[in-house]
């Protein structure tokens, strides 16, 4: 059993702020396994727009997709983006209009974990996705995800890539949820919050790598990913 992440020690206040802002503002791709946790009325699609445009460092080539409940249609920016769907299928639909888009049923693990490693080697490729909705939503048990998802984050730890991952919190078990963090090396979450100014969106980091924890705090409006339609 994976023992609990020790409690850290305060930091100075004054530092704290400082860290903080240095902190949201690096590249995610100075990391291994990014977790972005959404609840409410946070929309996935935005969130993973804003990730592709604004959360990656300077890169020639342009992130792989393995998307889920998001269509690649959804956030297409006319990158050559190389795409893996995982979605349900009825098995006459297993091609798409998109060329560069493969669609694989989420309950084969074996499948998903082939395509990414196939459409990652040999390229510096970021992956971005919110596929594990559909996987968990397909997987019977939470040892054979827990399975899946330790050789995932292996992978990518021991190939020096960058997967950003968004998961929607408040629909899956706390449990499953709770194992995706566990092999994070930052969280980022998301909720929405309803005041006297409307419907906004607070954002909290947990920098398990770097020791920096941030309190709940008013998205930047240049970042917000926020779709009550979506």
């Amino acid at each position: 059993m994976a023992s609990p992440r020790k409690a850290q020690p305060e930091r100075a206040p004054e530092n704290q702020r400082a860290l903080e802002t240095e902190s949201f503002y690096q590249p995610l791709d100075r990391h291994r396994l990014v977790i972005v946790c959404v609840k409410g009325n946070v929309s996935v699609r935005e969130t993973l727009r804003t990730i592709i445009q604004n959360a990656l460092g300077p890169r020639d080539t342009p992130p792989l997709l393995v998307l889920g409940p998001t269509a690649p249609e959804d956030i297409a920016d006319g990158r050559a983006h190389r795409i893996g769907w995982v979605t349900f299928v009825d098995g006459t639909s297993l091609a798409h209009q998109l060329p560069d888009v493969e669609i694989i049923s989420p309950d084969n693990l074996l499948e998903v974990n082939l395509f990414i490693e196939k459409a990652s080697q040999g390229e510096n490729r970021a992956i971005v996705g919110d596929f594990l909705d559909n996987v968990i939503r397909s997987i019977g048990s939470p040892e054979s995800f827990y399975t899946f998802f330790c050789q995932l984050a292996s992978r990518v730890k021991l190939k020096k890539r960058t997967a950003i991952l968004v998961i929607k919190e408040d629909i899956h078990d706390r449990a499953m949820v709770e194992t995706v963090k566990r092999f994070a090396d930052v969280v980022l979450e998301f909720r929405d919050q309803d005041d006297e100014a409307g419907l906004k969106v607070e954002m909290r980091t947990l920098n398990f790598a770097d020791n920096i924890y941030t309190s709940w705090r008013p998205f930047n409006d240049w970042l917000r990913p926020i779709s009550v339609s979506a």
